[in-house]
């Protein structure tokens, strides 16, 4: 009997230490973000909560993709300023910073890249379409343009 004991004892050690580590397994590390954009000034939504806000005229929709892509099918209103060009920042800081920018791609990196940007150069308000225009076609919204 006296042997159990301590058998038991150690095995209710190692039963709360894995119940804490699964709660917690790297407490010295912070928690995990989303790659998605994090800037100060910039929010992640769905598509369709970001939809509800493009029915706002005083918002901006910005499709981040290259001209062949916008030109192949484009949300609506959306204009077009291609992150991967030289002259992105230039003609991005023509825009006005105090409006709000509904900004997508295809499937959400380069839109969270360009959120990511703006905020880094003080934009008011931009909010990152996740899942892009990929996203945004699959909950049944059609895009203009292309064939």
């Amino acid at each position: 009997m006296k042997l159990w004991i301590p058998l038991l004892f150690s095995l209710l050690l190692a039963i709360f230490q894995t119940a804490a580590f699964a709660q917690n397994p790297f407490p010295n590390f912070p928690a995990p973000t989303s790659p998605k954009a994090t800037g100060a000034n910039t929010r992640n939504l769905e598509w369709a909560e970001w939809e509800t806000l493009r029915g706002d005229t005083n918002r901006i929709v910005l499709d981040v993709r290259s001209p062949q892509e916008f030109a192949s099918g484009h949300i609506p209103g959306s204009i077009n300023i291609d992150i991967r060009a030289a002259e992105f920042t230039e003609n991005v800081n023509k825009l006005s910073k105090n409006k709000t920018y509904l900004v997508y791609c295809a499937i959400g990196g380069r839109s969270a890249k360009a959120c990511t940007q703006m905020d880094g150069l003080k934009f008011k308000d931009t909010v990152n379409l996740l899942g892009g225009i990929r996203a945004w076609q699959a909950g049944g919204n059609k895009p203009v343009g292309g064939k």
